[in-house]
């Protein structure tokens, strides 16, 4: 993923996936709701704790990756 756009888009698709509300997920993470739907749109923000609370809450984690690496 190379920008907000693409990680909100993943995050959504997953979310339904789950069969999961932004509601339920907001409770489940403790993140706010708002939050989610900015996130779930591409908004760039720096929240990055919130953003690992959402990815363990929906039984994701983040690896980094050099740019060309598979």
């Amino acid at each position: 993923m190379n920008n907000p756009e693409e990680l909100g888009q993943y995050l959504l698709k997953e979310r339904k996936h789950l069969k999961l509300t932004q509601k339920e997920i907001s409770e489940f993470s403790d993140v706010g709701r708002k939050f989610i739907i900015e996130i779930e749109k591409g908004k760039a923000t720096a929240q990055l704790g919130k953003i690992f609370e959402l990815l363990k809450s929906l039984g994701l984690e983040l690896h980094i990756v050099k740019r060309g690496d598979s």
